[in-house]
C-alpha cells in the first residue's frame, strides 16, 4: 500500500513546484492581439488610430492600412480605449484568449 502512495506523493510534488516556478506563472499570462480599426459605415480602414489596452498600460497605433499589432498583453477581459483624429472615442471589453487574439474595431465620426 506504501509503495502507492509514495509516487503519487512525487508527482504532486512535482507538480507543485513546477507551478510555482517565476517561468510557470508568466509562460500563458500574455499574448499578442492583431487586428484593424475601421469606419462604422464605410469599413474603410483608419490610419493612426490609438488602441489602449487600459488593464496593461500599452498603447499602439494603427498603421497606414489600419491594422496594429500590440504584444505582452494579458490573458482574459481587457478593457480597451479606441480613438483616432474626426472621430469619438470607444471603450470596450475584449476577451483576449492565450495564443493570440484577433480583433476588427469600429470607430464612428
Amino acid at each position: 500500500m506504501k509503495l502507492k502512495v509514495i509516487p503519487a506523493i512525487l508527482i504532486l510534488m512535482f507538480i507543485a513546484m513546477g507551478c510555482a516556478s517565476p517561468s510557470a506563472l508568466t509562460s500563458d499570462e500574455v499574448t499578442h492581439v492583431a487586428g484593424v480599426v475601421v469606419d462604422s459605415e464605410s469599413f474603410d480602414r483608419i490610419a493612426n488610430a490609438q488602441i489602449r489596452f487600459m488593464n496593461d498600460g500599452i498603447t499602439v497605433n494603427t498603421e497606414s492600412n489600419g491594422t496594429f499589432t500590440a504584444r505582452d498583453i494579458s490573458v482574459g477581459t481587457q478593457n480597451v480605449s479606441i480613438e483616432a483624429e474626426g472621430y469619438g472615442t470607444i471603450e470596450k471589453s475584449v476577451d483576449i484568449v492565450d495564443g493570440g487574439t484577433r480583433l476588427q474595431l469600429a470607430l464612428e465620426r
